[in-house]
């Protein structure tokens, strides 16, 4: 009897002690597999980059999780699951031009990914099916500055509209100018005012570029001047640049004008109309007109006034030169009829006598 309650006693006793360390190996397993967890996390942080960009995307902030990847694969760029889940989500947030460049990235090292192919060309052909779909979306593109896919677009819906081509080469140097790229965007402007010589947002962009470029140059050259009077002291690069500057202005730069007009006349000659604008322009930004009254009575010589003029009401950029430019004309044109009746005079005086 006394030998069976002890031993109940030492049961009792030894569940007592089970149950207190229940909650202990509870509490040691979960630090365990938590330890186990973190290891993971940090051992693999693509899966963690991944996880943290699903989320982003689940509350509506594709362009963060977007932000998050790209940060990611510059760092690890040969982190390839990350890579598909970039370009899933850039194709289907429209950044279509960076999701081309990397599959075809991903092809060149032999990794295939059809299923994301194929939804990116589908995506593709939806945009370019009608040309006032691929106006808007060009539009957006610009505003929201991905102007890389806006120029993928207008590349391809370039050939396939040709009604619409005089418009798309305005929105692509529009895309190229926003992109700093200004000689790429005035070319894109100069096509547009080709076929519509009276476009008022590509002449625009074409008198802007000008300035800017002009303005870039006189900043180069101030920078220079800079440079070299740090170098060579004030004196000597004073003299220089004012030698340089009278030798290239009392022997060069009349010749090379000459050069141009003479390439201009020919320009002229054959329809182009463009590079004569231009050289005459610049010597009137000079004050140099003695070569501009010349090349205009040439000029007169085998067109008539009403055509040149025109001519010039078309394919001169700036409106406040255009005034001066046929007012020059004009005093030409007047002259060659005053000396042509004079010569005619002399004539009937020479037959009477």
């Amino acid at each position: 009897m006394n030998r069976t309650h002890t031993l109940k006693s030492n049961e009792t006793v030894a569940m007592t002690h089970l149950q207190n360390l229940v909650p202990a190996l509870i509490l040691i397993g979960l630090i365990t597999i938590g330890a186990g967890y973190s290891e993971a996390s940090e051992t693999d942080p693509n899966s963690r980059v991944i996880a943290e960009s699903h989320a982003l995307v689940s509350e509506g902030n594709s362009p963060d999780a977007i932000a998050l990847l790209r940060n990611h694969l510059s760092s690890q760029p040969d982190s390839i699951d990350v890579e598909v889940v970039l370009i899933d989500l850039l194709i289907g947030n429209d950044f279509l031009s960076e999701a081309l460049t990397r599959l075809a990235s991903l092809t060149d090292r032999g990794i295939g990914r059809e299923s994301s192919q194929n939804e990116l060309d589908s995506r593709l052909n939806r945009i370019l099916m009608n040309d006032k779909i691929v106006t808007v979306f060009v539009q957006k593109r610009i505003e929201i500055q991905d102007f890389d896919t806006a120029v993928l677009i207008l590349d391809r819906a370039l050939p396939r509209y040709p009604e619409r081509v005089a418009d798309f080469y305005t929105l692509k140097g529009e895309a190229l100018y926003k992109m700093n790229n200004l000689p790429g965007a005035e070319e894109q402007f100069r096509e547009a005012l080709k076929l519509n010589p009276l476009n008022p947002v590509a002449k625009a962009y074409v008198s802007e570029i000008r300035s800017t470029l002009e303005a870039q140059t006189s900043t180069a050259w101030a920078e220079f001047m800079s440079i070299a009077k740090d170098k060579f002291g004030d004196f000597v690069v004073t003299f220089l640049a004012l030698l340089t500057a009278f030798i290239f202005n009392s022997a060069f730069a009349p010749l090379w004008m000459r050069y141009r007009l003479f390439r201009a006349r020919r320009a002229f000659a054959s329809g182009d109309y463009d590079d004569f604008a231009d050289a005459i322009e610049a010597l009137l930004d000079q004050e140099d007109f003695s070569p501009l009254r010349e090349n205009f009575r040439i000029l007169l010589k085998s067109y008539s006034y009403i055509t040149i003029k025109e001519i010039f009401e078309h394919h001169i950029m700036t409106a406040d030169r255009l005034p001066t430019l046929l007012k020059i004309l004009e005093r030409e044109h007047e002259k060659l009829n005053f000396s042509s009746d004079d010569i005619q005079f002399e004539r009937r005086q020479r037959a009477g006598s």
